[in-house]
């Protein structure tokens, strides 16, 4: 669900931390000095709002408490539920080609190439398919796994709580390499996703770290600083970086919580920019701009070659927004009551709200042709069209 989560705790603390720790579960922003949630805003009417399809919404079943996403291909969606149901669903027309119930349930997913089918288990066990459901291989990984497992190169690569990035072959589920990071005393406990870049994976760690990793050995090739921890207290220098790095031509774009905002050279990790910024959830980016959410959930959008402050809006304020999906000519995010909202990338004007009555969005949006596709906490994979 964005970057709300649970804090995986690494070491005793007394009962002062463990305050300061509550406020930051109840949204990554902020607590009021009572240690009240803030209300979220009041949905304004829109004047003039875009027309908004829905061309198909298929039930999953239950997926609240998960780390799910939907894994969209050119001709596939391939979509998990929390009590194990595993779909793969046509996009151009809704239909599920197959459904396969996966024994334990599924905490995280789903990762595809159109070949090999990843899921993980809530023990870290990690589960392979084929294209039409027939199981291939389990693995066990050394912690639980809050974040899709990456099907590419003919690997699947999982990242695990404990800062390990292990990749197994795709065929046979054989360990092929790790690569460890040392654990921090405290991190949130969000979907820190893995993304792909010719031959090297992209990661964001804690600690405001972003890290560029070799697919054939695990080698690390660059690691650049998001942010640098600050503060007296481990929950003051908590500054994990959020959600899937985004990659636009050569520039990888990521943000941290409590930290920055910034883009990075993808080749080597030289940075371009970086500016102050307390993220809730990772960014996306356009042809000419980034965007994030932030604690208190205003959407702000940058220049992608300065950093300049391009706009910020506050329409959906403590909304508990999921990250941002560029689709289109607009903006698309989640939020905690089911609907979902439509940004001009230009202005960040709102223009357009959906509800999908069926629970909090709890994924990114994905895009397929044109459209955007949303997963909600009570299992709904809704595919909505936006247009003028």
């Amino acid at each position: 669900m964005g970057a709300e989560a649970r804090l995986a705790r690494r070491q005793k603390t007394s009962l002062g931390k463990i305050a300061q720790i509550s406020c930051v579960l109840i949204v990554l922003s902020a607590c009021s000095s009572s240690g009240e949630r803030p209300k979220p805003a009041p949905l304004a009417t829109i004047a003039h709002p875009i027309n908004i399809h829905r061309l198909w919404d298929v039930d999953l079943g239950d997926s609240a408490g998960t780390f799910l996403r939907p894994c969209v291909l050119e001709h596939a969606v391939f979509a998990a539920s929390r009590k194990g149901n595993l779909v793969r669903i046509d996009p151009s027309s809704g239909k599920e080609l197959w459904r396969i119930q996966v024994d334990g349930g599924i905490a995280a997913g789903v990762g595809s190439d159109g070949l090999t089918v990843a899921v993980a288990g809530p023990r870290g066990n990690i589960l392979a398919f084929d294209a039409a459901g027939k199981p291939l291989w389990q693995a066990q990984t050394s912690s639980t796994v809050i974040a899709p497992p990456l099907v590419a190169h003919d690997l699947v690569v999982v990242r695990s709580t404990d800062q390990r990035i292990t990749a197994y072959e795709a065929a046979t589920g054989k360990r092929l390499w790790v690569f460890q990071k040392q654990q921090p005393p405290l991190s949130l406990r969000v979907e820190e996703d893995l993304a792909l870049y010719r031959d090297s994976v992209l990661v964001g760690f804690p600690g405001g770290r972003l890290g560029s990793i070799a697919v054939s050995n695990g080698a690390g090739r660059w690691e650049a600083a998001v942010s640098e921890p600050k503060g007296a207290t481990d929950v003051e220098r908590l500054s994990d970086v959020l959600g899937v790095p985004a990659l636009a031509e050569s520039d990888v774009c990521a943000a941290s919580y409590q930290g920055r905002v910034g883009c990075f050279e993808v080749r080597n990790g030289d940075l371009h920019w970086a500016r102050e910024f307390s993220a809730r959830a990772g960014v996306a980016v356009s042809n000419d701009a980034v965007f994030g959410v932030d604690g208190a959930s205003h959407v702000s959008g940058f220049s992608r070659s300065s950093g300049a402050s391009l706009w910020q809006s506050a329409a959906l304020a403590n909304r508990d927004l999921s990250a941002p999906v560029v689709v289109g000519k607009h903006l698309a995010v989640g939020d905690f009551e089911g609907r979902i909202h439509f940004l001009r990338l230009e202005d960040g004007k709102l223009e357009g709200r959906f509800d999908a009555g069926a629970g909090p969005v709890i994924s990114t949006g994905e895009v397929w042709n044109g459209a955007v596709l949303f997963q909600t906490s009570r299992g709904h994979l809704i595919l909505l069209s936006a247009g003028g």
